[in-house]
């Protein structure tokens, strides 16, 4: 497998300034720039020239995801109508920022008084963390980016996620379809600081739709920094293989896939898991579709049981079984229908038939125990880039919603009074 290494040097300054061609059509030309203060806000810059009045700018801008649903954002600028004009837009991100190393596409839609038009090439701008001096190393569809540490600690890192997903592809069939870009902060507090609102125990962060990681893994934490990538890793793989514009999947398995993909159940969990099978007191296949508990203990149960209903899963029925139900979840079915064409039985079905392997009996329908709230032990979030609130905006949604595998288009207008 081919391994490749790349070291650059990033100017230590907050503000990134990148600017493209001259564009021209008959009279009107144009030039223009972004500027990029990661995390809180990308500004574009424009400048146009006509032998008469400019009348109107139109700036659009869409960010490079991994969605059936292509978005396309639109903002007018305000501006005084002169021959010669100056225009900039600022994408305030203090309420929605984006990740390190998301790209963003944009173009520029000019118009003068006598009618032309100038609609410039779609541009990419990357909005990159520019605080630190990144490093580079790439391995099949893996690239990560790290400044801390040294040539060992991040091949050790990158080899431990590759292993990971050649593990989750042998032992269940699910893959990555799109290459992947993980960003190595030198501890979790740096890891926050590069998140608007942050969380006090984020130590990762999958960023699904975009197809980049984040995680703070200090080089003397290395055992820790392999299972969170390998945990993370999965949930891009579970995502992109089940990704569609009608439905999710059950959290057990999204979570129970990024277990099983770290390895054996680590020490702690399997002591819980014991205990709770010990006991009979497990968290229902039902209860676990939703989100885990927030209290440690709950939440470490869960995902311990997440981890033995995927193994039992896999041991019980094999990984073609698996792989179909992650195929059918990909055309939008429910997680009962998906069980049941797959397997033959519901989410309670699947209850049963798991605690029987455990030496249970099938539970009462009284003793279906719910947990309630959101877990902090693994941060999975799914960010997507928003536009400034204004007086008017408005959605048109083209697209047959109704056909599988046909997205749909969003386009988004906003109009910035002048």
């Amino acid at each position: 497998m081919k391994l490749t290494c790349t070291t650059f040097s990033i100017v230590l300054l907050l503000v990134a300034v990148l600017a493209t061609p001259c564009y021209a059509d008959e009279t009107i030309s144009a030039t223009y720039s972004t500027e990029a203060k990661f995390p809180t806000s990308l500004t574009f810059n424009l400048s146009a020239s006509s032998d008469t009045n400019i009348t109107e700018v139109v700036l659009n801008y869409k960010i490079d995801k991994i969605t059936t649903v292509t978005v396309i954002s639109e903002v007018e600028p305000a501006f005084n109508m002169s021959p010669d004009v100056h225009v900039s837009w600022t994408w305030d991100m203090r309420a929605s920022s984006l990740p390190p190393g998301a790209k963003i596409q944009y173009r520029w839609r000019i118009e003068d008084a006598a009618g032309r038009e100038l609609r410039t090439e779609w541009q990419t701008v990357r909005f990159d963390d520019e605080r630190y001096n990144w490093n580079s190393l790439s391995k099949g569809q893996i690239t990560l980016y790290w400044y801390k540490g040294d040539m060992s600690f991040a091949r050790t890192l990158l080899d431990s996620g590759v292993e990971a997903l050649e593990r989750l592809s042998s032992d269940t069939g699910a893959h990555l379809e799109e290459p992947v870009e993980v960003y190595i902060y030198a501890s979790a507090s740096e890891l926050r600081g590069a998140m608007v609102f942050p969380q006090e125990w984020t130590g990762g962060l999958a960023f699904v739709d975009y197809g980049i990681l984040a995680i703070g893994v200090a080089p003397d934490n290395l055992g820790w920094g392999i299972r969170a990538m390998a945990h993370e890793l999965a949930h891009l793989v579970t995502y992109q293989m089940t990704n569609n514009p009608y439905g999710d999947i059950p959290n057990w398995l999204s979570e129970g896939l990024s277990m099983y993909a770290e390895g054996s159940l680590d020490p702690t969990f399997r002591a819980q898991l014991d205990r709770a099978i010990a006991d009979d007191r497990l968290f229902s296949v039902q209860s676990l579709s939703s989100a885990f508990p927030s209290d440690t203990a709950s939440a470490t149960l869960s995902y311990a049981e997440s981890y033995s209903i995927i193994d039992f899963l896999l041991k019980e029925y094999g990984k073609e079984k698996l792989l179909s139900l992650l195929h059918v979840f990909k055309q939008g079915a429910t997680y009962d229908d998906a069980l049941r064409q797959i397997y033959g039985f519901d989410t309670r079905g699947l209850d049963d038939a798991w605690r029987l392997s455990l030496g249970l009996q099938p539970r009462e329908p009284s003793q279906t125990p719910v947990p309630t709230g959101r877990t902090s032990l693994f941060e999975c979030r799914n960010f997507s880039g928003g536009t400034a609130k204004n007086d008017k905006s408005w959605l048109i949604f083209v697209g047959l919603l109704l056909l599988p595998g046909v997205g749909e288009l969003i386009r988004i207008k906003w109009r910035n009074k002048r």
